[in-house]
């Protein structure tokens, strides 16, 4: 079983150079990473966004180290604007998977809007053979439009040419069950995001994987059977080497 991790945690939580850290990643066992990467001409002082410069120095070193990259988590304030950067990912990087976030309004307007943009961004990335994904968030799953969760509403209204990278913990912190959720979601479920928490949509801590009450052996249980990606995705750290050691190893036991 493959393990990845993406770096938005540990980015921002690490005292390491990056480097450093993704030298430590690997050193784990960790099979490959999903970093978060500025598009479209945004620039940030967020330690977890790399430019698109930095992106391609560690390029280098993750490759020389053995440690994959399939998927990004896209940081724009313009989809439209960032497709042919997501498309030169997918052909100099081999980047099969790119994620982005809801819209900040959760209202059918915004979705509508919000679709066209993206099955237009998706149709061009599918000519180069990458998918676009919608990364889920606490309100995502907590708002219902339509007699559905704000994000099914969104995918639905895409009609097939985005897919989920479904957020276990954040889903649950919505209100909904997030193995219910999968399932009945299994065909459009294209990556697992593993974040738990103790008591989701109280705390905003999440701890290692395993630690909490996110069932996430049933979640394995489906992304093995899917064959889709499962990624680590932790922001609270007491120790980052000790807590992703732990997560990983609740994962393949």
């Amino acid at each position: 079983m493959k393990i990845g991790l993406n770096l938005y945690g540990p980015c921002s939580k690490q005292a390491m150079k990056e480097e450093d850290l993704l030298i430590a990643v690997r050193a784990l066992e960790i099979d490959y990473v999903e970093p978060c990467i500025l598009l479209g001409g945004l620039t940030h002082n967020n330690p977890s966004f790399w430019t698109m410069m930095k992106f391609q120095h560690l390029y280098k070193l993750m490759k020389s180290i053995g440690l994959g990259v399939q998927s990004i988590h896209v940081v724009t304030e313009s989809i439209e604007k960032s497709v042919d950067e997501m498309i030169t990912l997918t052909n100099e990087y081999g980047i099969k998977q790119f994620v982005v976030g809801m819209p900040n309004q959760l209202n059918e307007t915004s979705l509508q809007e919000r679709a066209k943009e993206l099955s237009d961004a998706a149709e061009k990335l599918q000519s180069c053979g990458s998918r676009l994904l919608i990364h889920n968030n606490q309100p995502d799953t907590a708002v219902k439009i339509k007699g559905v969760t704000a994000l099914e509403r969104l995918v639905d209204l895409c009609d097939g040419k985005v897919g989920f990278q479904l957020d276990l913990g954040w889903c649950a912190a919505g209100g909904e069950d997030p193995i219910a959720f999968f399932t009945r979601n299994e065909s459009r479920v294209e990556s697992l995001h593993f974040k738990d928490f103790i008591k989701p949509g109280v705390s905003e801590t999440d701890v290692p994987i395993g630690l909490g009450s996110i069932d996430t052996v049933s979640a394995i249980k489906t992304a093995n059977k899917l064959g889709i990606p499962m990624l680590i995705d932790q922001d609270s750290y007491n120790n980052i080497r000790v807590d992703l050691n732990e997560s990983r190893q609740f994962i393949i036991s």
